[in-house]
């Protein structure tokens, strides 16, 4: 099964559209002859760039608007079954704190769900349009921006921690992943859930002492069954990593991620900047 043509045509209108250096990027597959023959997800990058005027209490400033311009990229996995099923977007800006990303990203699933709902066709371009127009609204001030990086940045990126964890087995499938989203919600993490083969990975970052949280509650806790379908623990769990999270991290939310193969997974980690970790700690299991 490969893309369909109304697809295929989209991408080729958002490369038409988005026609500056940088501003699209096609990552898998790596070029738009293999597009048609593809028969696995389409991924790609699209930068989106949006302005808003500064405030200003000067009336010399008042006078002459300054407008604060940023770029949002915008990473986007189509499965095959798109447009029926939602495309997979994860935001990253570096104008934009980030809370204020993932409060974005909301709204901008929200929109993406009204659009699907209404009428289930490409949407890529309109959900660029609609960032381009609202993103401003999240977009810090200057005297915020350097604020924030100067009481806070420092701290959030020494407070964050990346973990990947890898399982053994999962006997009751729907109910583990039901209490492993449970605990991503309370504890307010993002990440995602890898299965490639017979292989399941955890990939969790957040505030270190969220993530120390979910692991103490990942070996303590209920969260599968045994062999006589009884609630048990799990004791089956290798932690891969434990570390500071890098700060290019490209992953605000948190799913589940079915791989087909490992070069799928690789490039799964390639598109939020973590291909160090496949390659140093996952590509010896496979």
């Amino acid at each position: 099964m490969s893309a369909l043509p109304e697809v295929l045509d989209e991408i080729l209108a958002l490369k038409s559209i988005f026609c500056t250096p940088g501003e699209f990027y096609l990552l898998n597959p790596p070029s738009l002859e293999e597009l048609e023959s593809s028969r696995g997800p389409i991924s790609f990058k699209i930068s989106v760039k949006c302005a808003a005027e500064q405030d200003s209490n000067d009336m010399e400033s008042l006078e002459k608007k300054t407008l604060l311009s940023c770029s949002v990229e915008m990473t986007i996995v189509l499965s095959l079954n798109y447009p029926q099923t939602l495309p997979e977007i994860s935001l990253s800006c570096a104008e934009i704190s980030k809370k204020g990303l993932s409060s974005l990203r909301n709204k901008m699933i929200e929109y993406a769900q009204n659009l699907h709902s209404s009428n289930p066709e490409p949407m890529i371009l309109q959900i660029a349009m609609w960032l381009q127009e609202n993103a401003r609204v999240f977009l810090d001030k200057p005297a915020e921006l350097n604020s924030s990086r100067n009481d806070s940045s420092a701290d959030d990126d020494a407070d964050d921690t990346i973990i990947l964890l890898k399982l053994d087995h999962m006997r009751n499938k729907s109910r583990y992943i039901k209490t492993i989203a449970r605990w991503v919600h309370e504890l307010n993490l993002n990440g995602r859930l890898f299965f490639v083969n017979y292989l399941i990975f955890i990939l969790l970052t957040g505030e270190t002492g969220n993530v120390r949280e979910y692991l103490r509650r990942h070996k303590t806790c209920n969260v599968d069954v045994d062999s006589s379908g009884k609630p048990c623990k799990e004791r089956m769990i290798n932690v891969l990593v434990q570390e500071q999270a890098p700060s290019n991290l490209r992953i605000c939310d948190f799913g589940e991620v079915e791989c087909k193969s490992p070069s799928e997974l690789k490039e799964r980690f390639t598109e939020i900047n973590l291909e160090y970790l496949f390659k140093e700690h996952i590509k010896p299991l496979l």
